[in-house]
């Protein structure tokens, strides 16, 4: 069982043992660590970092007549990277007819972001962020890309 499932099952029964206590303290504390870490990273212009964040779902289209607000639309995804040396935004905007949103859809994406970033900049660091979505930073899929581009570069 997760920490978040016990800490949620804990709040329903108005119940926290020590250890969950020291648990959630804990993932307060390396919580709060990351932010400072991100924020420092962010302000240093020298080193190249990537933040990169897959942004709500954008139905389309944007209709405002309630007869057809509850018709069929198309879900079009944007995976957003902002590259701190150079202050450059790029996008992979896709809609669901082409792919989803799933671990390597998201994989794709990052790779076309780091493609024409590497085309247009000389790197040989990269320190990538993004937040805890499951399917951008924890992904397995994703890691793997990152791994063998390096090794395979």
């Amino acid at each position: 069982m997760t920490f978040a499932r016990n800490s949620k099952s804990a709040k329903q029964t108005q119940t926290l043992t020590d250890d969950l206590k020291y648990e959630y303290d804990a993932h307060q504390a390396s919580k709060m660590n990351m932010r400072e870490v991100r924020n420092e990273e962010k302000k240093d212009k020298d080193l190249p970092v990537l933040l990169f964040d897959l942004q709500n779902v954008l139905p389309t289209p944007h209709v405002s007549i309630s007869s057809l607000f509850y018709l069929r639309k198309l879900n079009v995804y944007n995976l957003n990277a902002y590259y701190t040396p150079t202050k450059q935004v790029y996008s992979a905007l896709w809609s669901e007819n082409l792919s989803g949103r799933a671990g390597n859809d998201i994989a794709s994406a990052f790779h076309k972001i780091l493609t024409v970033l590497t085309e247009k900049n000389d790197i040989t660091e990269l320190i990538t962020w993004s937040d805890s979505c499951i399917l951008q930073n924890r992904n397995s899929i994703t890691q793997f890309y990152i791994f063998s581009r390096i090794i395979l570069k």
